[in-house]
């Protein structure tokens, strides 16, 4: 599958779960790949696994709270490959899991300055290349949170919420530029840090991981937990030029759980 064949595309949050598999997917389908994160240990293994795939791979150490990381990310990307013609922002702090009026706000700000403010950032910072280019896709990974009420996950939601309502701001403001944004609301998957967190909880005395895998599946009309590779092509195919016609739009990828009207 090429369907990105010779675009150069930026993934931000690559750790152990999604973001470092939208970096692969978008590789297995055709791109050439600029990876960011604030630790390089795990991009250094990526950076192998794109390149057996026959792949360019750029792994950039950089954090999207710093205006100067996101200028430096956009000039390695351009030095090694000439253009941006997709930025994925995955990075995210999650903040803490509480009721909102327990919530530890230095994390809350934390969180909101990592998931909305690194994503404006790095959106500032690819905008005036991929305007010199004549346009460019944005995909804003947000997650069903921000419409659908879970249980101690307010922070969080709030802002994926924010996330969210910008994209529809910068689809309007930037579409003449040639430039789509757009947004996948993500639901359950079983990446590595959700699998770790119920296994905390398991270990706190909730039910075993089968058990609360089966009871998350039993929500969805699939009945099954989406995998981390459905996700992240569900969140790359905004970047198609089969979607040029597409900006300021949200797509569930939940299996299900969520179904809005």
């Amino acid at each position: 599958m090429s369907m990105l064949q010779g675009k150069v595309v930026i993934v931000t949050g690559i750790g152990p779960g999604l973001g470092r598999t939208i970096a692969v997917e978008a590789a297995r389908m055709g791109a050439d790949m600029v990876m960011v994160s604030r630790s390089g240990g795990i991009m250094d293994e990526v950076v192998r696994e794109i390149e057996a795939l026959g792949r360019r791979a750029l792994a950039v150490r950089a954090d999207v709270t710093n205006d100067a990381d996101c200028a430096a990310v956009v000039e390695q990307a351009v030095s090694a490959f000439g253009r941006i013609d997709g930025l994925v922002n995955s990075a995210y702090f999650p903040g803490s899991l509480a009721p909102v009026i327990d919530l530890d706000l230095d994390a809350l700000g934390r969180a909101f300055e990592v998931t909305v403010m690194g994503t404006i950032r790095m959106i500032k910072a690819v905008v005036p290349q991929m305007e010199r280019q004549g346009g460019g896709a944005i995909v804003n990974v947000g997650s069903q949170v921000a419409r659908k009420v879970v249980e101690h996950q307010g922070g969080y939601a709030a802002t994926k919420a924010a996330q969210a309502s910008l994209t529809r701001y910068l689809a309007k403001e930037l579409g003449q530029k040639g430039i789509r944004v757009n947004t996948p609301a993500i639901g359950w998957t079983m990446s590595a840090p959700a699998r770790a967190w119920l296994e905390s909880e398991a270990g706190k005395g909730g039910p075993s991981v089968a058990e609360a895998e089966a009871a998350i599946s039993a929500t969805m009309a699939l009945g099954r937990v989406p995998s981390d590779e459905e996700c992240a092509r569900g969140i790359l195919i905004f970047l198609l030029d089969e979607l040029s016609s597409v900006t300021g739009a949200t797509l569930d990828i939940n299996g299900g759980d969520y179904l809005p009207l």
